[in-house]
C-alpha cells in the first residue's frame, strides 16, 4: 500500500489571513496562497459582481484556514 504523506496539501503552518482591496488570502509562511476569496467593499459593486464583503472575506478565509489547519494537524489544531 502506498504511504500517504502527512501533509497532502504542500502547507507550513501557522496559516495566516492577508487581506488586500479585492481579496482576503489565506498563506502559509512561506506565502504559499492556500485560498484567494475576492471582495468588493460597495455594495452596488458587490450586488453586480456576486462577491462578499470584506468583512465577510475575512469570516470565510478563517473558516478556510481552520479547515486546513485540521485537516493537516489530523484534528490536533
Amino acid at each position: 500500500m502506498p504511504e500517504v504523506p502527512a501533509n497532502p496539501f504542500g502547507l507550513a503552518l501557522p496559516l495566516r489571513i492577508v487581506q488586500l482591496e479585492e481579496s482576503v488570502k489565506v498563506m502559509d509562511p512561506s506565502d504559499r496562497v492556500a485560498a484567494y476569496i475576492y471582495v468588493a467593499a460597495e455594495r452596488e459593486r458587490r450586488v453586480q459582481t456576486n462577491r462578499l464583503s470584506p468583512a465577510e472575506g475575512v469570516e470565510v478565509a478563517k473558516v478556510i484556514a481552520r479547515a486546513l489547519t485540521d485537516a493537516i494537524t489530523g484534528g490536533a489544531g
